[in-house]
């Protein structure tokens, strides 16, 4: 993502939050941005668009964020899950997203549901499998419905917490609570009725757009990335991490290993300048990449 399509998302996600999707114009987006329509038709091709590239921003950083808690520690463990699943819920705290959401949700705007509801979808998919991660393969029959248990959990315990008493109850402390809770739960779906199967899950899942990521579209976007940073003249240490990577994922044989090491640190070097968006996605693309190998494998 260039510095210039960021200016468009960071501008017309201000804006949705002063005054609600609905009531914000492309032109009033334009104008914050100090862009013209061409430019901004060049990047989406509609708000409904642009709104999307905001989910995926807030998921690329979510999940970047993961993969760090994640490195080196055992993928068992209960309280990195836990940490993880924070993750999302404080980015979204960070960006002001919640009451953008509860007010799509509120809405008649089908395609906007359609959006966040996939958007969500992922989070599911994410929780369900790291869920199996933890407690078991045995446990995989059953990981849908506790994910979907889980959530409503969280979701219920957050609304009543913050009707009653006024202010919203801490992600980390209601994320332990509800985890604590499907733990104790999960013995009893063993040997009962589920009502949500996985191969109801497969149908629902069918449903969330899968992109494919290959070895050259990986290095596609390091050489592009690469080539502006040198032009940038400003950032030495990030462009010798940036060529690192370039330089693993050249070869034959790909030390996965290295490529996890060397990713946080090419993400810590441009932190608080104007390319840490693009980091972000490209770091995101090599996680998928490399997710995708280690399962296949």
């Amino acid at each position: 993502m260039n510095q210039r399509k960021r200016q468009v998302i960071d501008s017309a996600l201000q804006l949705f939050i002063e005054k609600g999707f609905h009531n914000t114009s492309i032109q009033e987006i334009l104008d914050r941005a100090k862009i013209s329509k061409g430019t901004f038709y060049n990047y989406f091709s509609s708000k409904n668009e642009c709104f999307m590239a905001i989910l995926e921003q807030s998921r690329y950083e979510a999940n970047l964020r993961r993969h760090e808690i994640l490195l080196g520690k055992d993928v068992a463990d209960e309280q990195v899950l836990i940490e993880q699943i924070i993750v999302l819920m404080k980015i979204n705290k960070e960006q002001n997203l919640i009451p953008l959401f509860e007010g799509i949700f509120q809405s008649n705007d089908a395609e906007l549901r359609s959006m966040l509801a996939r958007y969500r979808l992922y989070e599911v998919e994410w929780v369900s499998n790291r869920f199996v991660d933890v407690f078991g393969e045995e446990a995989r029959p059953f990981t849908f419905e506790l994910t979907i248990t889980f959530f409503g959990i969280i979701q219920h315990l957050s609304m009543t917490y913050r009707s009653s008493r006024g202010i919203a109850i801490e992600a980390d402390k209601i994320v332990n609570v509800a985890f604590r809770n499907i733990k104790a739960i999960l013995p009893v779906m063993n040997s009962g009725d589920i009502l949500l199967t996985q191969d109801l899950w497969g149908l629902i899942e069918s449903k969330v757009a899968r992109k494919s990521v290959s070895k050259e579209d990986v290095l596609e976007k390091l050489i592009g990335f690469h080539e502006g940073l040198i032009y940038d003249n400003a950032h030495c240490t990030a462009v010798q991490f940036t060529e690192s990577l370039l330089d693993e994922f050249k070869r034959d044989n790909l030390r996965i290993a290295v490529i996890e090491t060397l990713l946080k640190s090419f993400r810590e070097s441009l932190e608080g300048t104007p390319h840490i968006a693009e980091t972000i996605e490209i770091a995101n693309l090599m996680w998928y990449f490399l997710k995708n190998i280690q399962e296949s494998k």
